[in-house]
């Protein structure tokens, strides 16, 4: 059987080579070699054509899912599901793809549906993120094969919140921020922080950002956080000093958070570090936790090193009077 298989091979290829010399060799018009008086492409041009054409590709799922990812970015979402599913149905252990699926359809509005398929990927990950977890891993984002779990985790979160089912979502995003310390994690934790306040929690939010206000990327934001959950503890010498922490890497957070300054911010990555972005983002994001009396404290804040500020200008003045004088004489 082998050797009939391998002769029948044979055939194939010298019946291909046949038909590759004979197109390599006649014209569109001449007379087909098969003897038949016919021009070639009114007779066998159109089938040797056929028999030589290199087999298509078959579809790549990674190519298919990062043009998903692309479409979704557009604001697409509709057209990012299909192509997910596309991905998937090439791939079906390719978890990226299920939480596309969940991210596209939180996007065109269905929970439920979105729930369906972030759920499964919690489910399918646990034992993964559990060992991570085990292993003390705390830069899981920078893993791709944690990346889907995390996303989840994170979209599942930001979903409860929106549900005001707040216990869930502090639930959801301790899952990320158990494995992630990075950019990623930070926004876990102030977002559960955020969620802990709504549910009148506020030393448990501030247990829960103290970690992150120490971690290069939380400082600044976290401490802004940090100083609510503080006051409303009523811790307000801590509260203070947070807020000073905060308004000293980004003098814009008073101004945003007190409404003098109102612009929606789309471009996060225009939000960096001390600039009016961050700012407002942080307002848009998390202001709303923000009650009167906790803004007549940040009010009080401002106040004070607006004084502070003033009296120390004419002392610089009077430093400077002594050395001019000496450079006059």
């Amino acid at each position: 059987m082998a050797k009939q298989n391998k002769t029948e091979e044979q055939n194939e290829d010298s019946a291909a080579d046949e038909v590759r010399a004979r197109l390599a060799a006649t014209g569109r018009n001449d007379a087909c070699p098969c003897g038949s008086g016919k021009k070639y492409k009114k007779c066998h041009l159109v089938a040797d054509e056929q028999a030589t054409a290199a087999p298509p590709e078959k579809p790549d799922a990674q190519e298919i899912l990062a043009q998903a990812w692309r479409l979704f970015e557009q604001r697409r979402p509709g057209a990012a599901e299909k192509e997910f599913k596309a991905a998937l149905a090439l791939d079906d252990k390719l978890t990226d793809a299920r939480v596309g699926i969940g991210m596209a359809r939180l996007a065109a509005g269905n929970a439920d549906g979105a729930k369906e398929q972030l759920t499964w990927v919690l489910a399918s990950e646990e034992a993964s993120a559990e060992k991570l977890k085990g292993e003390g891993v705390k830069d899981a984002f920078s893993r791709p094969d944690a990346q889907p779990y995390i996303r989840a985790a994170h979209a599942l979160g930001c979903l409860a919140y929106d549900e005001d089912r707040f216990e869930d979502a502090a639930k959801e995003l301790a899952r990320v921020y158990a494995i992630d310390e990075g950019a990623v994690g930070i926004e876990a934790r102030m977002i559960a922080a955020k969620a802990l306040m709504k549910l009148d929690k506020p030393a448990e939010a501030a247990a829960l950002l103290e970690p992150a206000a120490r971690l290069e990327g939380g400082k600044g934001r976290a401490d802004v956080g940090l100083a609510l959950a503080y006051f409303v503890s009523g811790k307000e010498s801590d509260a203070r000093a947070a807020l000073e922490r905060a308004l000293d890497s980004n003098p814009h957070y008073g101004k945003t958070l007190l409404g003098r300054v109102r612009r929606r911010v789309e471009n996060v990555a225009a939000a960096q570090p001390g600039s009016l972005e961050e700012a407002l983002l942080y307002t848009q994001t998390y202001g709303d936790v923000w009650s009167d009396d906790a803004k007549k404290f940040l009010q009080g804040v401002l106040d004070g090193r607006a004084r502070a500020k003033s009296a120390a200008a004419p002392a610089k003045e009077e430093e400077q009077k002594p050395e001019e004088a000496a450079t006059a004489g």
